[in-house]
C-alpha cells in the first residue's frame, strides 16, 4: 500500500508542479501589452522601435525561456516516472484482474464477493486518477499554445511577429507522458 500512495503522490506532485509553471507562463503571455505603432509622415513602411518593443520583446524573450524550461522538466519527468510508471499500471492491471477473477469464481459468497469489487474499485481509482492527472497536464499545456496563438499580434514589430511564430511552433508540439 505504502508503494501504491507513496509513488502516485510523487506522480501527483510532480504533474502538479508542471501544471502550475504552465498556467504561469499562460498568465505571462496573456499579460503582454502591445501597443501599435503608428509610422511618421512618410515611413509608411517602417516601424518605429520604441521602448515599448523593447518591453515587449523582453517579454515574449522572457515566456519562451520559461517554456524551454517547462519543456525540459517535462522531457526529464517522462523519463524519470517512464518505466516506473509501466511497472505500477501491470501491478494495478495484475491486481484488478485477480480481483475480478475473485469476483467471478466467489459468485454467491457476498462477503467475497464484496471484497473482490471494493479491491477493483481502489485500483481501478489509482489508474484513473493517473490517466486524469495526464489529461490535466496535456490541456495546460495545450492552453499555453492557445494563449500565444489567441495574442494580439497585428501591428507589433517583424521580430516580435517571428518570436511569437516559433513560440506558437514549439508550443503546437504535443506531450504525453507515457507508461512504458
Amino acid at each position: 500500500m505504502g508503494v501504491t500512495f507513496g509513488f502516485v503522490s510523487l506522480c501527483t506532485t510532480l504533474t502538479a508542479v508542471a501544471c502550475a509553471q504552465f498556467e504561469k507562463l499562460q498568465a505571462a503571455i496573456l499579460d503582454i501589452r502591445q501597443e501599435h505603432i503608428t509610422p511618421y509622415h512618410g515611413q509608411e513602411d517602417e516601424q518605429v522601435h520604441t521602448a515599448a518593443d523593447c518591453d515587449l520583446q523582453a517579454t515574449l524573450n522572457a515566456c519562451i525561456r520559461h517554456h524551454q524550461e517547462i519543456i525540459a522538466y517535462m522531457q526529464q519527468l517522462e523519463d524519470a516516472l517512464n518505466v516506473g510508471l509501466c511497472g505500477h499500471f501491470l501491478i494495478l492491471l495484475a491486481t484488478m484482474c485477480f480481483a475480478a477473477f475473485s469476483l467471478v469464481t466467489n459468485w454467491g459468497d457476498y462477503a467475497d464477493m464484496s471484497q473482490g469489487v471494493v479491491i477493483y474499485l481502489f485500483f481501478s481509482g489509482d489508474v484513473l486518477l493517473i490517466c486524469w492527472l495526464g489529461t490535466q497536464l496535456t490541456q495546460h499545456a495545450e492552453s499555453v499554445r492557445d494563449a500565444a496563438f489567441g495574442c494580439d499580434w497585428v501591428g507589433t514589430p517583424v521580430p516580435f511577429q517571428r518570436c511569437l511564430m516559433f513560440f506558437i511552433a514549439t508550443a503546437n508540439k504535443e506531450f504525453k507522458l507515457t507508461a512504458g
